[in-house]
């Protein structure tokens, strides 16, 4: 315990007289984080406080082995640790580099694959699954993607957090404090000296990281935190089974990998770019919510001090209390997600609209397949009439109160869109040989219907391409009394696939 709190101490001086070098350093150099929409500072901060984070970890860990054998002991004891150490240079380097030059997500993600399968190959590996009243799951063939991204997640997820001042470097060291507890109880000497060194670091760099913030650890210390995190978690693993125990940095971290694992998934959901930066994260949430800056950052501090209890109890739980604690965690994140704000997604009226969403662009709904034998019958047509009856049928699944087709015989060929023909109402600029064909909803009123407000009129072009030229087969319209009826919410989908079958079915018929 003696050596526990020595490393704490030197890590923690170390990283409080040296992030001030480094955030001079910094302004010196010009390599400051410049204000912005997406933050939250508003004069420029220096952003590579990491270098201090990753310098004070490593000098008390020196210091510390030059004096104690016991360490010396353990590092030479441990075959794994020259792949740690270079690893956590490349990871560092790789962070430094994009804090430097900004490279581009390509770059960096697949920099973060590439440490990641090297630490694989070094020993760092997750052979297999095993939770409550589970089995062990041997990973065979997948123990490699699932080490890699575990290694990812973790790193990435210290990242997203990085928003606020001190939040991800508050829950780092939450995090550390209850990974080198669980360490120090199931006799894992060597993971607690580097959990405990960790924890000093972050907590001498919080004097200045914490709100407000007078330097921030860039990419470099979010990378360095999470790789050290996610490599100190498979070093004291069990023969890398992912078991509960491995569930202690799983919970502990129950925050930051809730947000990097949402953070896809939300920007797919609103149509954006999946790995596109944004202001969505559960911080900025807190934010909307009218919370303070700081006020935030200690909510999300308390959450993680939770869990980090959460897990140190679950070491200990047997099969059907580890069961119970990860119910009980997962209806948790549900009702807090909903409460921060994340009901405007996961509500049941917008998920499952959501979900209907996805099964109609899928072909999942009846509604869709159903129309889908509409379309088939439409392009099988052998003649014009076997056409129109199938096009009647589609008509009326789509609930249109009117339906003309007018066909050109030939179609027109032409070389550019810009020369569309006349649709054969009347004009005198282009005499076109047309074939009408007119479907009426049964009961509906006289012509004079049409000059009546509340309808909804949709004429498209039938044309298809074919070695550069256009060639037009004549045009769609539907009518629709919105008024007497609503339309569908897939009724513009389905128009469209009603469209490109029949054009489908015009080339084969007509050439």
């Amino acid at each position: 315990m003696t050596s526990i709190i020595f490393i704490f101490f030197l890590s923690l001086l170390s990283a409080f007289f040296l992030t001030p070098l480094v955030g001079k350093l910094a302004r010196r150099l010009g390599i400051v984080d410049q204000p912005s929409s997406r933050k939250v500072h508003s004069v420029p901060i220096p952003r590579i406080g990491g270098i201090a984070l990753f310098s004070a970890f490593f000098i008390s860990l020196i210091l510390f082995s030059l004096n104690k054998i016991m360490l010396r002991d353990m590092l030479e004891q441990e075959p794994r640790v020259p792949f740690f150490l270079v690893g956590a240079l490349l990871i560092f380097g790789l962070g430094l580099w994009d804090d430097l030059r900004r490279l581009p997500s390509s770059v960096k993600f697949g920099g973060q694959v590439a440490v990641a399968a090297l630490l694989y190959f070094g020993g760092f590996q997750i052979h297999a699954v095993s939770l409550p009243f589970v089995s062990a799951v041997q990973l065979g063939i997948f123990s490699l993607p699932i080490t890699v991204f575990w290694f990812v997640l973790v790193i990435n997820a210290i990242n997203l957090i990085d928003g606020l001042d001190g939040l991800a470097a508050g829950i780092s060291l939450f995090v550390s404090i209850t990974m080198m507890v669980t360490c120090l109880a199931n006799n894992r000497l060597l993971e607690a000296l580097c959990f405990a060194s960790l924890s000093g670091a972050l907590l001498g760099f919080l004097r200045y990281n914490f709100n407000p913030a007078s330097i921030f650890m860039g990419d470099c210390g979010s990378y360095f935190l999470g790789y050290v995190l996610a490599a100190l978690s498979l070093l004291g693993s069990i023969k890398g089974q992912f078991a509960t125990a491995m569930l202690i940095p799983v919970i502990a971290l129950g925050i930051p990998l809730m947000d990097t694992l949402w953070a896809p998934v939300r920007r797919f959901i609103l149509g954006r770019k999946m790995f596109q930066p944004d202001s969505g994260h559960l911080h900025h949430q807190l934010l909307r919510l009218g919370y303070s800056h700081r006020r935030a950052v200690l909510i999300l501090y308390a959450v993680t001090i939770v869990l980090g209890f959460v897990a140190i109890v679950l070491v200990h739980a047997k099969d059907e209390m580890a069961a119970l604690i990860l119910l009980v965690i997962g209806t948790g994140a549900i009702f807090a997600g909903r409460f921060i704000g994340l009901k405007v997604f996961v509500g049941p009226g917008q998920f499952g609209g959501w979900l209907q969403e996805v099964g109609e662009a899928s072909g999942l709904t009846y509604e869709r397949r159903s129309f889908l034998n509409h379309q088939l019958a439409i392009t099988e047509a052998a003649h014009f009439d076997e056409l129109w009856e199938a096009l009647c049928g589609a008509f009326a699944a789509l609930d249109m109160d009117l339906a003309e087709v007018v066909l050109y015989s030939p179609p027109v060929v032409t070389s550019g869109w810009e020369s569309q023909p006349d649709n054969g109402y009347g004009s005198d600029e282009l005499q076109l040989n047309t074939i009408t064909k007119t479907w009426r909803k049964e009961g509906l009123a006289s012509p004079g219907w049409l000059n009546r407000k509340g309808l909804m009129k949709i004429e498209q072009p039938l044309l298809a391409q074919n070695d550069g030229q256009l060639c037009y087969y004549g045009l769609l319209v539907l009518v629709k009394d919105i008024q007497g009826s609503t339309a569908s919410h897939f009724m513009l989908t389905r128009i469209e696939h009603l469209r490109r079958a029949l054009v489908t079915a015009l080339v084969k018929i007509q050439g």
